[in-house]
Parts: C-alpha cells; structure tokens; sequence
C-alpha cells in the first residue's frame, strides 16, 4: 500500500518535546484528548520520505541502515496516528486543500483545530470545578479598564430618544462609506458609546465576582472586547485619541496628536474611515476571557462578540441618524502601537466608525442599483 504524509500537519514544542497535530482529524466533542503526537528526528526523516505516494519498500531502499522490520512498524504506527494517509483517507485532505487554498495554512489549522471541543458541563459539579481553577490562578481581572492620570471628557448623559421603530431602523442599517463635513453632535457620539458599550445591568456571577450586561451578547458575560474613539470632528470633544471610560461614561485621552492623517495611514486610506465624524478601535482583554474559558476554541467566541458588538454599533448609529461602518482591513501592529497596547494581553479587533451621511439612510443599497433583473441560472 502507498501512503503520503498528511497535508494538514502543525508542528510546534509542547513541555520540552516535538509533537505534530493533524488538525484535519476529528476530535471527539465528549471529550479533549490530545490531538498531538511526539515525533523525533528520525521519524521526521521517516515522514519526509513520504513527500509523495510512496511504498514502504521504496522507503526502506532510501534507509538502508534501519531493520526493515522496524521501519514497517514505524510506517504503520504513523499511519495509525494520522500523520501517514491512505490513498481513501486523502479524498477529504485534498478537498481542503484545494477549497481553502487562499487561506493557507494559518486558517486553516485555527478553523479545524477549535473544531468538536469538549463541552464542560454547566451542572454545579463542573461549575465548583472550573471555578476553582481559575480562583487557583488569582483574583478575577477587573471588568473595566481605565487610564486614571488621563484627561478627562465626561459625556453628557441626556442620551437622544431612541424612538424610531425597529424595522426602519434594521431595514435602514447599510454600510455608509461618503460622509458630509457636518459635525457629530456631542449627544449623538454620548448616545452611540452609551448603548453600544457601557454596561446596561451588573450580575452578581458568585466566585468570578461582579459582571457587567451589556446590550450585546458576549460568551459567559465576560466582555473582553474594549472600545477606544478616535475622535475627528464632534462637537465639544477636541480632536484625539481616547479611550472609553464605560464605567465613568467619559473618554481618557490617549494622543490629542491623533488626527485624520493618522486614520489614513491606520487603515489604508479607506475614506469613510478618514472622513467619519469619529472611529472606534476595538481590542480584546485577552484575560478577562481565559480567566474563565481555556479551551482554544474560546477565540472563536471573543470574533463572534466583536460580530455582536459591531451590529449593536451599527443599530444605534443608525437609529441616531448617522451613518455607520466598520472594517477589518487595518495595520494591526500599528493600531496597537497608537493605542499603547502590547497587542499580547490586549490585542486590536476591529475597526468601526460614524459620521453623517453623504448618502440615502431609507436602507437601499447605497452606491449600487437595486437589482431588477432575474439570477442567471
């Protein structure tokens, strides 16, 4: 029989050894055994051979001081392991490779490799355990972050009535790119930071201490996802880089340098962010969320939060009269650099943004013709 050596391998040091993960393979969801085989640098060479279809006697010509016997043996436990396919168990390694292809390896191997985690029960049983875990690791880490010896801006809170019905406002949501030279009023930029990112309730969660709700979802309350505004014309606000103060409703000064030129370059020249009225950076509290949740799986959740957080934003854009947009083509190391973070413990997400509307805000498409015509085909 001729094998191959798997296309989908990862190979990474784990606790002083050298192990490769097949992160095509299926994990079963009942349970999180290690997907990781240790390998040496034999078997490295052994792997190698196998580059294309190849016999074990055509391998064993190419190893001519190794026992054969052994060398089957070998053969064998790779292929029991995953890291040699049969010519049947390639049809679905080819089918990734070829559909994926643009996304290479990195996607490739985050996608599959968080794929079928092991669900810890939600019974108190589990819950003491895990909870134990983490409080083993130190105290909670604090829900709110905050620049103390920053400038201060306290927002107003007469927040703007949001009272327009609920289907205008989700049939009037679209992706706004051309903004006018007309300010954001101070009110519409307190409102928008209010409801999209300042907490609504607080919970008392027993042994991971207080949390805050917000109007978004975020997975076990943890809302590690930290707004910082980029404010480029709003009246009242001198022009900058803050961070939102949730807690205070107030922005903290960061760089009163921060400009529209600094937008440019942050991301790509993208006009609707150059020309809105404000931006918002998002970045993720990484230990808010592993204080609680360890499995890999759990960067899945802190996207998807950013993916609530920026429809949230965009709801209340909308409903406010703005204009909303939000982009993930930014220079991540750079905007991490602007905002002081070390892009480790705090890292940047996601790009959002208002101003006032250059185009329609009855929800039709903005700067394309509404389809008239049948699908072909």
């Amino acid at each position: 029989m001729k094998f191959r050596r798997a296309r989908t391998l990862v190979g990474y040091w784990s606790e002083g050894e050298f192990v490769l993960e097949d992160y095509l393979t299926a994990k079963s969801s009942d349970n999180d055994e290690d997907n990781a085989t240790v390998v040496d640098a034999a078997t490295m060479n052994l792997l190698n051979l196998f580059d294309e279809w190849t016999d074990v006697e055509t391998v064993l010509a190419d190893l001519p001081g190794y026992d054969p016997e052994s060398v089957r043996a070998a053969v064998t436990a790779l292929a029991e392991a995953g890291l040699l396919r049969s010519p049947e168990q390639a049809e679905r390694e080819d089918t990734l490779i070829s559909e994926w292809a643009a996304w290479s390896e990195e996607a490739r191997f985050f996608h599959f490799g968080t794929k079928d985690a092991a669900y810890i029960g939600d019974d108190e049983e589990h819950r003491a355990a895990a909870a134990a875990v983490a409080l083993a690791a130190g105290p909670p880490p604090p829900i709110f972050k905050s620049y103390p010896d920053a400038p201060l801006v306290r927002l107003p809170r007469a927040f703007l009535p949001l009272r327009r019905d609920f289907d205008e406002v989700l049939l009037a949501r679209r992706t706004h790119r051309e903004f006018t030279s007309e300010p954001v009023t101070l009110r519409e930029l307190a409102t928008v930071l209010h409801y999209a990112f300042a907490p609504m309730y607080f919970v008392d969660a027993r042994e991971y201490g207080t949390l805050l709700m917000r109007t978004s979802p975020g997975g076990g309350a943890r809302h590690e996802l930290e707004p910082y505004i980029g404010v480029l014309d709003v009246e009242g606000v001198a022009p900058g880089l803050y961070h939102y103060n949730a807690e205070l409703h107030a922005l903290e000064l960061i760089d009163p340098a921060f400009d529209r030129a600094a937008v440019d370059r942050l991301a790509f020249g993208q006009r609707m962010a150059v020309d809105a009225g404000f931006v918002v950076f998002l970045t993720a509290m990484i230990k808010r969320t592993t204080y609680k949740y360890k499995h890999p799986r759990t960067l899945r959740m802190i996207m998807l939060d950013a993916g609530h957080l920026a429809q949230t934003f965009d709801l209340v854009t909308t409903a406010v009269g703005l204009g909303p947009f939000q982009t993930a083509a930014f220079r991540d190391s750079e905007v991490e650099t602007a905002l002081g973070v070390d892009g480790i413990g705090e890292t940047a997400l996601y790009l959002l943004g208002a101003g006032r509307p250059a185009g329609p805000t009855d929800g039709h498409p903005i700067d394309m013709p509404v389809a008239s015509t049948p699908y072909p085909g």
